[in-house]
């Protein structure tokens, strides 16, 4: 209950208070494990499930399916992860469906999808959420074709696709390309009585306007509802593909209606896409005025933020490393 309700630190307090090893049981250790990856602590999940095999206990499949979550590359990393893969297969609990499926998430969040894609063949047992696991992993390596045959085959077999996996084989469509491919999905979700989802609207409109068919993207929005409100959820993905494209006059006005939107509900990110459109175009006193209001309302983007890691090693032991530190210290850091 403390770890759902992020307070992990008075489940570790609550969890010591057990006593002995021998005063916790399974369920106890599971729950913390668990506590910690959904709080995304990877290492200490890690640390507690090798605390309790020193305790004695014996994993069980929710023991490794709440486990390897946390392999991560920022976290334990795939080599913590295939130690417990061979810990599942020493204790054949390899074949369970949520150990199975667990592995196919961790491989292919690790970057290694031909293993992911092995260990999915291998499993006796498969449910909704493995093959869904499976196409978003493919998808996410760019393996749009494949994730494709994946889904079709799991409709042969007779499991039903729910709106995560049409959302995990729309967004492989997404990732690939396959534009139309992605539409027939969207439009095939009705059949299956799946309605569509904001989150579906968006990697449609995503898709659309990566493949330069913004006026259909808008038009896509416009037959969601037509209302301003409609549009919330879809601006900046619009805006930036008219940005790319140089659609200046679409731009202008999806602008329109994302800004009495913005006044209301104070979204950064739309005006600093805007004063990008208005940049390209030379509109300089535009994008000036517009920079002038978001620092007078207070409106700051949320920068964003990513590691590098390479083969292993600090950054710091890195061979061209002189070369970035001295192109990072010349980057001006602004609410861009």
């Amino acid at each position: 209950m403390y770890a759902k309700s992020c307070r992990i630190e008075i489940a570790q307090r609550v969890f010591d208070g057990f006593g002995t090893d021998d005063e916790r049981d399974e369920v106890t250790w599971n729950a913390m494990i668990a506590g910690y990856t959904q709080s995304g602590q990877s290492v200490k999940a890690i640390l507690v499930f090798r605390e309790m095999l020193e305790a004695g206990l014996e994993p069980t499949s929710v023991t490794l399916a709440s486990v390897l979550p946390a392999c991560d590359p920022l976290g334990g990393g795939i080599f913590a992860g295939k130690q417990i893969h061979c810990f599942a297969v020493r204790r054949c609990l390899n074949t369970n469906v949520f150990v199975g499926t667990a592995l196919v998430h961790m491989y292919s969040k690790c970057g290694e999808i031909s293993t992911a894609e092995h260990v999915f063949a291998g499993m006796t047992d498969k449910s909704t959420v493995s093959y869904t696991t499976m196409i978003s992993g493919l998808g996410q390596h760019g393996f749009g074709k494949k994730a494709l045959s994946l889904f079709y085959s799991m409709r042969e077999k007779g499991l039903k696709p729910d709106a995560v996996t049409f959302l995990a084989a729309i967004s492989a469509c997404n990732y690939s390309g396959l534009v139309d491919e992605g539409l027939a999905l969207y439009r095939s979700m009705e059949t299956f009585g799946i309605a569509a989802t904001p989150q579906h609207h968006c990697c449609v409109v995503d898709m659309l306007g990566k493949a330069g068919r913004v006026e259909e993207a808008y038009d896509f929005v416009e037959e969601l509802g037509g209302r301003r409100a409609t549009l919330i959820p879809f601006g900046g993905s619009l805006l930036a593909s008219c940005k790319t494209l140089g659609k200046q006059e679409l731009a202008k006005l999806v602008t329109e209606r994302l800004l009495c939107i913005e006044k209301k509900y104070g979204h950064a990110g739309y005006n600093v896409l805007l004063s990008h459109v208005f940049t390209a175009e030379s509109n300089w006193s535009s994008a000036e005025s517009l920079r002038k209001e978001m620092r007078l309302r207070g409106l700051r983007k949320v920068a964003g933020s990513s590691w590098i890691k390479v083969q292993d090693a600090a950054l710091q032991n890195y061979p061209k490393n002189d070369h970035m530190y001295s192109m990072l210290h010349g980057v001006n850091y602004s609410s861009d």
